[in-house]
């Protein structure tokens, strides 16, 4: 027989210990006269089945201890460590309930200061225990069977600062959970804030500010570039053209949102006249400036798909560019017909849009093998040119030679530029998609849980806190994934300005700036220096 010295007091734990021992040492009924039986409930299936009063915590009965105990079922719940039940009952400080117990604003109790337990082991019959997982969450197979099935038993409250007040369908996906009119609030309190504090949201806003700009700025200039000389540019440099065109409108949605700040996500109010994540079409505003978004986005990497299919057929198929400007011209109804077939979808139900980044990778990943392909015949054109003396002299062929290296250079400059953020775009979305439910989950049960939770908006019991349903308290993005998806979304179309940087780019800004003025000197009358050729 096992006696415990110190407790019948404390058991709160969630049931971690389910296999309580059979054997007779655990069941004998009474030696020693000042040993009981364990009568607490939340004590009655650890490693021992006996006990001694008074404990330590001068509890004199099982009741009095029982009533203590029920204190810090929260913890027991949560299964900060899988020793604490037994903790609970022996009074044997783990690790880790410390920290989450402040998290929900709590203070941690002065009756487990380790200092005034026992320094010596001498007496007591419980030794340390075994779990190789102490510290960690243990919970087997038939365990989260069940914890599965009491998660489907739950009903989830929306709180009152996050109902909504309006007609339009919102609802808020938690812990397989729908909870209708409802929705995240906007600002973030200083408390439980919703994925990111003030500081970072204000940081991340200065961020997506700056290469907005920046990337309006270079879409511009190649836009104008090739504006003033466009008899310059045919198929396949004419789909940089659009792609700019496509990036301008991108990130001139960025800036309308940076601009009007909240007033377009944040459309709707709670019962506490606290603003609130729009959805749906209720903001029409916010409506078109996504609908655009989606629309140039989408239609920017099929330009660049058309990119990679015309620069094929002129540098692998040794197509010309009049025969390659016509087979475009066929492309050019898909290029934009495709973008607005997904706004169609995107309205129609929003759960399609997760196939777009499917699209878009497989758009980028046909168009990458395709400009890869013709990469690889101008590499065997200039080692053909290197190796045979077919030029009038030594001079051309190296002239020759330099121009298609100056052409690999800008080749493999844009690609890389556009392929390379295009890349950690979509796995920070894709990435995003699979864990923003599991993020909003573990926020709404942190502040379910929290001492403050009235003041939250919650009044349901937190037992039905989406708790010990595998959902980790802990979990939170990391600000660096919206740092790079952001910038990988602009970086793309910054890239379109590195075609347009050379020396014919000066040449042309400098006729057109002649053109410019010399119309303005014939429309003021004066007179022009026309040069005469000699006789």
């Amino acid at each position: 027989m096992r006696l415990l010295q110190i407790a019948g007091a404390n058991s709160h734990i969630l049931k971690q210990h389910r296999q309580v021992a059979e054997s007779e040492e655990y069941q004998f009924t009474s030696v020693n006269p000042k040993c009981e039986r364990i009568r607490i409930e939340m004590c009655s299936d650890i490693q021992y089945n006996m006990t001694i009063y008074p404990n330590i915590l001068k509890h004199s009965k099982q009741d009095e201890a029982e009533i203590d105990i029920k204190q810090y079922e929260m913890l027991v719940k949560v299964q900060c460590s899988v020793d604490f039940k037994f903790f609970l009952c022996t009074l044997f400080t783990p690790s880790g309930c410390e920290t989450l117990m402040r998290k929900f604003g709590y203070q941690w109790p002065e009756i487990f200061d380790c200092e005034k337990l026992p320094k010596s082991r001498d007496g007591m019959c419980v030794g340390d225990s075994k779990n190789e997982n102490s510290g960690g969450r243990a919970v087997d197979d038939e365990e989260a069977d069940q914890s599965t099935e009491r998660s489907q038993h739950k009903v989830l409250e929306c709180p009152h600062t996050m109902k909504v007040l309006s007609r339009e369908s919102h609802s808020l996906f938690i812990a397989n959970q729908s909870i209708e009119h409802c929705s995240l609030p906007c600002q973030s309190d200083g408390i439980v804030p919703t994925f990111f504090g003030v500081h970072i949201r204000h940081y991340l806003r200065l961020w997506t500010g700056a290469w907005a700009v920046t990337c309006c700025v270079c879409c511009a200039f190649t836009i104008v570039t090739f504006l003033i000389d466009i008899k310059r540019f045919e198929f396949p440099e004419k789909a940089i053209f659009y792609m700019a065109i496509c990036y301008l409108m991108v990130s001139a949605t960025y800036m309308v949102g940076l601009v009007e700040e909240d007033s377009l996500s944040c459309a709707v109010s709670s019962a506490t006249k606290q603003q609130l994540v729009t959805q749906g079409n209720e903001n029409i505003l916010c409506s078109a400036v996504a609908v655009v978004h989606y629309f140039f986005n989408f239609a920017g990497t099929l330009w660049w798909l058309v990119l990679c299919f015309s620069w094929f057929l002129v540098t692998t198929l040794k197509w010309g560019e009049a025969p390659v400007g016509q087979v475009l011209t066929f492309l050019r109804p898909f290029s934009n017909c495709l973008p607005v077939l997904g706004v169609l979808l995107l309205f129609q139900r929003a759960r399609l849009v997760p196939a777009c980044h499917w699209i878009r990778s497989a758009a980028i990943a046909v168009g990458l093998m395709l400009f890869t392909s013709g990469f690889i015949s101008i590499l065997r054109i200039r080692s053909y040119i290197k190796g045979h003396r077919f030029v009038a002299n030594k001079f051309e062929q190296t002239d020759a030679s330099d121009k298609l290296s100056k052409l690999m250079f800008r080749i493999g400059c844009f690609s890389l530029l556009y392929v390379l953020p295009m890349a950690v775009g979509i796995f920070c979305s894709f990435y995003q998609a699979e864990n923003v439910a599991h993020w909003i989950t573990s926020w709404y049960s942190t502040r379910c849980l929290h001492a403050q939770r009235s003041a939250f908006g919650f009044t349901h019991p937190r037992a039905q806190c989406p708790i010990g349903d595998g959902v980790q308290l802990s979990t939170h993005p990391d600000p660096l994934l919206f740092f790079l998806k952001y910038l990988s979304n602009f970086s793309t179309g910054i890239a379109c300005v590195v075609w347009t940087l050379n020396g014919k780019t000066v040449a042309s800004y400098g006729d057109f700036l002649a053109r410019l003025f010399t119309s303005r000197e014939r429309r003021r009358g004066r007179p022009i220096r026309v040069p005469t050729r000699p006789n």
